[in-house]
């Protein structure tokens, strides 16, 4: 990352990094000293809104993962989804057009630290390999963290770019699962 960049959250917003010249960075330099489009590339981060509901299910089909039925109760799902102040829905907003989205649930625990699962990760295919799987998992464990969580996991069946993706972020593979073990704050 470019060592001006700090993170910041603003305005309900996350942007990933931040430099000094206003610039989002989310590749391995800073989009303003080394250009590529990759790295141009700025990721917003919000938390899920009720009317996101359309885009986030276009985001499915675009994925070829099965779609919900459009009905009132998928709907009401789905608000009680973004409700929920017990868990993380975020989407990612490139050029102001969803391009993915994270859900997050979290499990209290009396006995043991509070664990955080990675239920949804969806990135638009258009938009893969460019940055916004990493930003999101980043939030996520970001979050995660901050909720006080030892481990955040998520199930993988069989899907290699999902693997790719938590491996090459540090998450340890278990059978059809991965973990990330968690500083608490």
């Amino acid at each position: 990352m470019c060592p001006a960049s700090k993170s910041t959250q603003k305005n309900n917003y996350f942007m990933a990094q931040t430099c000094e010249s206003g610039c989002v960075c989310v590749g391995p330099t800073c989009s303003v000293r080394g250009l590529s489009l990759m790295d141009a590339l700025r990721v917003h981060l919000r938390r899920g809104r009720r009317m996101d509901f359309i885009a986030v299910m276009s985001l499915f089909a675009a994925s070829a993962l099965p779609v919900p039925p459009p009905d009132r109760a998928t709907l009401r799902r789905f608000r009680n989804i973004v409700a929920d102040l017990g868990a993380d829905l975020y989407v990612a907003l490139v050029d102001g057009r969803l391009v993915g989205c994270v859900h997050v649930t979290y499990a209290r625990q009396l006995t043991r630290p509070a664990r955080a699962t990675l239920d949804l990760l969806l990135v638009d295919p258009s938009h893969r390999r460019q940055g916004v799987g990493s930003t999101l998992l980043a939030f996520a464990r970001t979050r995660a963290q901050r909720r006080g969580c030892g481990l955040l996991d998520c199930a993988v069946s069989g899907d290699p770019a999902a693997r790719r993706l938590l491996q090459k972020a540090g998450w340890q593979a278990c059978g059809e699962h991965f973990v990330d073990m968690l500083q608490a704050d």
